[in-house]
Order: structure tokens, then C-alpha cells, then sequence
């Protein structure tokens, strides 16, 4: 589950990065020194996109991180219907799940078996439904 961690600072360090922006476009609207008008939207439109990071990336991995943890996981069985363009989602009866595209190499009509987190769908691993080996 390093990829997993890795993913969660990766997000955390973006949603922090975005948080200091958001903070220097507030100081520097505080302090009028905005060259155009439209420049004091920034803070809003930033604070629209922490909002968006925060809810579908950063906190759903977060709250993941006691599972991961614990090495508890809910399992699921369904057939993939589509693959990421990254290779590194995929689509498994309605659901989106992430998983290691170092590891996982699902195919677009397998009927696998995964264990994978609650909130943020990383998949922990992952089997061929009927089948013994890891795909």
C-alpha cells in the first residue's frame, strides 16, 4: 500500500499548496495591491478548487488511512467495464476504484475480486473471480 500513502501525501501537499496561494491572493487583496479588478475573484475561484481537492481526493484518503492501517478492507466481486486512460482506475460495475498499475493488470470484461478501502476505492488486491492468482 505504498502507492496508496504516496497518493495521500501527493494530495495532501497539493491541498496545502493551494491553502498557502489561497492565503497570499487573500493577504494581497487585504492590502489592495491587485493590478486588474478581476484579480479579486481569485480567492473565491481558490477557494472553489481547495473545496473540490479537499471532498473528492484529500479526505476520502485520509479517512482511509485507519483501514489501511488495520489491514481491513471491503470486498467486492464484479466485472470491469473500463479502464482508466492513466491505467490506473478502473470502472467495476458503476463503481470507480484506483489500484498500482505497477502491480494490477486488470482487462476491459474480467470478473474479478477485490479488496479495496471504503471512501477512496484503492484497491488492496485484486483476483480473478474463480481463480487463485493475482492478476
Amino acid at each position: 500500500m505504498l502507492y496508496f500513502f504516496l497518493n495521500l501525501l501527493a494530495h495532501a501537499v497539493i491541498s496545502s499548496g493551494l491553502v498557502l496561494l489561497l492565503i497570499r491572493r487573500l493577504r494581497i487583496n487585504a492590502e489592495r495591491r491587485n493590478r486588474r479588478g478581476i484579480t479579486y475573484l481569485f480567492p473565491a475561484i481558490l477557494a472553489g478548487l481547495i473545496l473540490v481537492q479537499m471532498i473528492l481526493f484529500t479526505i476520502p484518503r485520509m479517512l482511509d488511512t485507519t483501514d489501511v492501517i488495520r489491514g481491513t478492507y471491503a470486498v467486492r466481486t464484479g466485472t470491469v467495464e473500463k479502464i482508466d486512460f492513466l491505467n490506473n482506475a478502473m470502472t467495476v460495475d458503476g463503481a470507480v476504484y484506483f489500484y498500482n498499475p505497477l502491480v494490477h493488470k486488470p482487462q476491459v470484461g474480467d470478473l474479478l475480486e477485490i479488496s479495496h478501502t471504503r471512501y477512496s476505492g484503492y484497491i488492496h488486491e485484486m483476483t480473478k473471480a474463480g481463480l487463485s492468482q493475482k492478476t
